[in-house]
């Protein structure tokens, strides 16, 4: 009987330790899947930036960026929001048919990363290039932070030396005097 007395308290301390644990389990998984939801909103806002950017919808571009957003670019220019809807106007002037092809997305924590593929046709004048009719396909990768469902920061890196080669440009050496 003295045995049984022993053994009763163990069980009970067991059990205890057994449901605490539990509830700490099911405590980090809900914190997981609290991630794992905003990190798959923060992806859908990303993918809907390149459709809308595709677009030229200049007022949903407003409502998915933060009035404070900042494009830094691969040239090293950080671009405000009023700078980056200027560019769009001259991309959509540029490049009519323009498009984009997501070919990886990955969610992390308040970023997205996206590597894509950029494609169209040079059909009109815009920043001090004739069109040339060419089409053209670019590849770049944009790193964007998202802080209260909107899009505050990207970081940008695009081949555009590629891109001039493909419309007809080439690089040459500056010729001396």
């Amino acid at each position: 009987m003295k045995k049984h007395l022993f053994i009763l308290p163990l069980v009970l301390v067991v059990c205890f330790m057994v449901g605490c644990q539990d509830k700490e389990a099911m405590a980090e998984l809900e914190e997981f899947k609290a991630q794992a939801a905003l990190e798959e909103e923060n992806k859908a806002l990303v993918m809907r930036f390149f459709d809308v950017w595709e677009s030229g919808d200049f007022e949903d571009i407003k409502e998915i960026l933060s009035p404070d957003y900042v494009w830094h670019t691969t040239t090293g220019q950080d671009l405000s929001l009023e700078v980056t809807i200027e560019t769009l106007k001259q991309q959509i002037a540029m490049i009519s048919d323009r498009a984009f092809s997501i070919e990886d997305i990955i969610p992390k924590g308040d970023k997205v990363l996206a590597r894509y593929a950029f494609s169209g046709t040079h059909t009109g004048d815009a920043e001090g290039f004739p069109a040339t009719g060419k089409e053209f396909v670019i590849k770049g990768i944009e790193i964007v932070r998202i802080e209260n469902g909107k899009i505050v920061e990207a970081w940008e890196e695009v081949n555009f030396l590629n891109f001039y080669q493909q419309i007809g440009y080439e690089l040459k050496p500056k010729e001396e005097k």
